[in-house]
């Protein structure tokens, strides 16, 4: 029997690696592991989210044939080097897949990588370990050459469901914020909207695949876990889905905490459908305010606008929504466009925020000159385009201000009493001189 590694490497391996706060279940992996075991391998996942130990030390315990491994573009550096000691060790098959690799495959050309994925063709894996190349959505190795196959969507409503035993297993992991052991779910495949700076609606070769709602809403009924993550793109589109979803989840009586992901726009015009959601149980929102200006939400393609973004403030705080409220910092901001966006949060009564800086993707179609080749800065938490209006030193310095205001609100209003505060802040403050020596 041959037996499968099905890996994802860390967030991070600076002290921002979100450990304890938000860490995302493998659910990729375990619609992979659930494929697998129907065809009789053995399969083990290593996450190295919640693994104390090293991942060589890991494989130098155990043996395997097959390594299959993905990554979000800021992890890519890390899966490379966990399939470079695999191939050292075992000299196994080695597959990449994942997020990343639909989107920059070529990315993942290297001598010791055998298969690249570069869509949601999971059921075909068994017949890529058994050798057939015939497949669409990969790219293989032959002579030397990389050779791609042709792409095709994958329907949602295809995929298994996964084996949630490695979930199942860390019940002190997987959480979002205070929701502890968060299960993730999914009801749908990329995404309709076409913001720019974006590359989710790329996914699944940019067609948008939504699941039959009585499965989902079977998925969630038959694992009885407390907190569900609707890691949608964005939940929020059709409101006779959404009507659906609500009519079954209260007619069986499933009592769960859901996160989940939706525009504004929706929410502003479906007070009643929000009102419902909070009624069954939806405890945070996601939504993407990205700014405060109508003329940068137009530059983003964003399709929306501010009074949209107040109406949905208004209305999840009216039923008690908790809003994860996002930002993205401009490359053409300068000091007061900094200061302008905490008055914004503070006038809005906004408890939690995360502020992102302009990162666009790898693999997005754009003209933009990068000031990193660092794969692993593409985390939202550094510049990796030159600022427009300031240097790179003052931009740094006021968005470590900014995190420290953020960082003092939130303990002021006590929405992040788990974490340690004051770890953070002096870390920020180290960066505020450490950037600017590193950028002086």
């Amino acid at each position: 029997m041959l037996k499968v590694l099905l890996v994802h490497p860390e967030e991070s391996r600076t002290k921002y690696d979100f450990k304890g706060i938000i860490e995302n279940e493998c659910l990729d992996l375990e619609w992979i592991q659930a494929i697998l075991e129907k065809h009789s391998y053995e399969v083990i996942i290593f996450d190295k989210q919640v693994e104390e130990i090293s991942f060589k030390d890991f494989i130098e315990d155990n043996t395997f044939d097959v390594f299959y491994g993905e990554a979000r573009c800021f992890q890519e550096s890390f899966i490379m080097e966990y399939a470079l000691d695999f191939k050292n060790k075992y000299n196994g098959l080695t597959i990449i897949g994942g997020l990343h690799a639909q989107i920059c495959k070529e990315r993942y050309y290297q001598d010791y990588i055998d298969i690249v994925l570069s869509g949601y063709n999971y059921m075909d894996i068994p017949l890529i370990i058994e050798g057939n190349r015939e497949i669409k959505n990969i790219s293989f190795k032959k002579e030397g050459e990389w050779i791609e196959t042709d792409n095709e969507a994958i329907d949602i409503n295809d995929m298994p469901l996964p084996n949630r035993t490695y979930f199942y297993n860390h019940p002190n992991n997987y959480r979002y914020l205070d929701l502890k052991h968060a299960l993730w779910i999914r009801s749908s495949f990329s995404c309709p909207y076409r913001c720019s700076f974006c590359i989710r609606n790329k996914m699944n070769n940019n067609k948008y695949s939504r699941r039959n709602v009585l499965s989902f809403v079977d998925e969630i009924e038959n694992n009885d876990n407390e907190v569900v993550y609707i890691v949608d793109d964005d939940f929020l589109i059709d409101e006779n889905y959404l009507k659906r979803f609500i009519e079954e989840i209260k007619n069986r009586k499933i009592k769960r905490k859901y996160i989940c992901y939706g525009r504004t726009d929706f929410v502003s015009k479906h007070e009643d459908i929000m009102a419902s959601l909070k009624e069954i149980g939806l405890s945070y929102l996601l939504v993407g305010l990205e700014d405060i200006n109508d003329y940068k939400l137009n530059s983003y393609f964003k399709d929306n606008n501010v009074s949209n973004n107040e109406k949905c403030i208004e209305i999840c705080h009216k039923y008690d929504i908790r809003i994860m409220a996002m930002f993205i910092l401009g490359l053409d901001y300068v000091g007061k466009d900094f200061k302008n966006l905490y008055s914004y949060i503070k006038k809005h009564n906004l408890k939690h925020v995360a502020v992102s800086i302009y990162t666009p993707e790898l693999g997005l179609d754009n003209n933009i000159e990068y000031i990193t080749d660092d794969p692993s800065h593409f985390d939202y938490l550094h510049l990796v385009c030159k600022p427009l209006n300031i240097s790179v030193r003052r931009y740094y310095f006021h968005y470590y201000i900014l995190l420290i205001k953020l960082f003092l609100k939130g303990k002021r209003e006590g929405v992040y009493d788990f974490i340690d505060y004051y770890d953070y802040i002096n870390s920020f403050i180290k960066n505020i001189f450490k950037k600017g020596k590193e950028n002086a």
